[in-house]
């Protein structure tokens, strides 16, 4: 297997991914001045190719959307459509008392995936993120058959001058995720929630919130080698056995 697919997440591709998922919630944070609750969730699936599927959700209480009418409904359909115009299929919703859309879009290679980018209405009026560059490490142990990857980042939007620092007084308003889907099982992590290969993180809009992932990937190519190489070995000592038998049968006396 391919280990190409958590080099995304390192130092400029994890910088950008990081710096993109502040943008969304940045939306969201946004939202919640004109809203009762929001719920919101980027999903990340990554394949064993280095291939990936991204999904971001933004949902409101469907009767506080109601309430407050065009206002917050512009704004949803504004970033909705700046996301069609990037690729994305986009379907709306209206579930569990809330409406809001789902748009996806699939990536040949995760490390060119552009998330979400800030919308030309929110940077008109100034909100555009204050999120700045996520510190995002990763640290590769090479081994003879195995590699084993470790990506730590951290979110903090308590310092993002977002809504003016407001996000103590709004957070339990808010249900943020953040969702990661994985072609096998990591080695360790701290994710708030886990079913197999997927992890989901509550993002924290009033202090920080650590990622930390830990993978080990085969080395296929080294798996090979040496496999083929114990073959040959094998077929080497069978072929020295059945010589020494046949001398040593030559050699015994009738």
């Amino acid at each position: 297997m391919k280990g190409r697919f958590l080099t995304y997440k390192s130092d400029k591709g994890g910088d950008h991914l990081m710096r993109k998922t502040g943008q969304v919630f940045t939306l969201l944070l946004l939202l919640t001045l004109l809203t009762a609750c929001v719920e919101g969730d980027l999903k990340l699936k990554i394949n064993k190719d280095g291939s990936g599927e991204h999904t971001v959700t933004a949902g409101v209480e469907k009767e506080a959307l109601n309430r407050f009418g065009d206002r917050a409904e512009n704004m949803m359909n504004s970033v909705s459509g700046e996301l069609e115009s990037k690729g994305y299929e986009v379907e709306f919703y209206e579930e569990n008392g809330f409406t809001g859309f789902r748009a996806k879009k699939n990536f040949e290679n995760v490390q060119e995936m552009e998330i979400l980018p800030v919308s030309d209405g929110m940077t008109e009026a100034g909100v555009a993120p204050a999120i700045g560059n996520v510190p995002v490490e990763m640290t590769t142990e090479g081994g003879i058959f195995t590699t084993t990857y470790k990506v730590e980042a951290e979110l903090n939007l308590s310092n993002s001058g977002v809504i003016g620092g407001m996000q103590t007084l709004v957070a339990d308003q808010l249900d943020l995720t953040f969702t990661l889907d994985l072609p096998l099982k990591p080695k360790s992590h701290n994710a708030d929630r886990v079913d197999d290969d997927v992890l989901q993180w509550d993002i924290r809009t009033a202090g920080k919130t650590n990622v930390m992932v830990e993978m080990v990937v085969p080395n296929v190519k080294n798996i090979i080698i040496a496999g083929v190489a114990g073959i040959v070995v094998l077929l080497l000592f069978i072929f020295l056995l059945k010589k020494r038998k046949k001398q040593h049968d030559y050699e015994s006396p009738l």
